[in-house]
This record gives C-alpha cells, structure tokens and sequence, in this order.
C-alpha cells in the first residue's frame, strides 16, 4: 500500500506536472501527500569545496526566514487546494541541505512509500553544472520513485 506519499516542489510549474500523479496515487490508496520544498543557500558548483561550496549571496537569518515564510505560503495554497478535493496532505519545508540530500533524509524519516517528482529534463552544460536531482534521488532514495519526465 502507498501510505505515504513525498511530492518535492521547487515553485515551479513544471515541479507542479508531478501533483496529478501524486493525487492520483493517494486517492487510489487513501495516502497521505507530503508536499516538500527544499531551501538551500545558492552555491557556484564550479568553485565548490569538499564541504559545501561558495555562497553566491550572503544570506543572513531574515533572508531565510524570508524565504522559509514564501515557501510555506505556496506550500500552504497547494495544500488548501488538495484538501478541497478530500486529499490528506501535509507540508515540510526543508533549509540548509541540497535539494537530494534533502528528500532523501525526508523519505527515510517520515518511511515513505513513494517520491513522485518530475524531472527538468536538463541536458549538456547545465546538467552538468547543475547535476540532476532526480538521479541523485533515484541512487539514494530508501524506497521507489515515479519520476514525470518533462520536455
């Protein structure tokens, strides 16, 4: 049975292609969606250190809680409209973690059954530059994952 369903968002219309899936899957098993967003400090991966990376903005305490109260905003109007159509859901906003090591870390925690994410379909440079999260996540991830391949 799929109980437990995570859904990572990142405020994008294309992150949001995953939700019908997801939807679908909690209303065929009386899930439970938990909508994640994860916030990280921006970093240049070229310039990266074994631990971390450089910054490319000097964040401090308000900016992230700035962002954390943006995020649980568009969390939370996710959330009314899935409540609406009778869909248990929950939110989880995430800081201070990449984006993979973040839904990771919640899948494990929170005994997911399934990750239902789209992918960005990046190719080239900015794969590489930017990796890809969903290959990431598919390596890591303690349980199956539907991933929403968009063009």
């Amino acid at each position: 049975m799929l109980q437990k369903i995570l859904v990572p968002l990142d405020g994008s219309e294309l992150a949001e292609k995953a939700l019908p899936y997801a939807e679908a899957i909690a209303e065929k098993f009386e899930g439970e969606l938990i909508l994640t967003m994860v916030l990280q400090t921006p970093t240049i991966p070229l310039l990266a250190e074994p631990y971390g990376g450089v910054p490319l903005y000097n964040y401090d305490e308000m900016d992230m809680k700035e962002r954390h109260k943006s995020a649980q905003e568009y969390l939370d109007g996710l959330q009314d409209k899935l409540r609406k159509k009778n869909i248990r859901t929950r939110t989880k906003v995430l800081e201070n973690v990449s984006v993979a090591d973040g839904i990771v870390e919640l899948a494990s925690q929170e005994n997911i059954d399934v990750i239902v994410k789209t992918t960005h379909g990046r190719s080239g440079p900015s794969r590489w530059i930017y990796g890809s999260v969903a290959t990431k996540v598919l390596q890591q991830a303690p349980c199956p994952i539907f991933l929403v391949r968009i063009k």
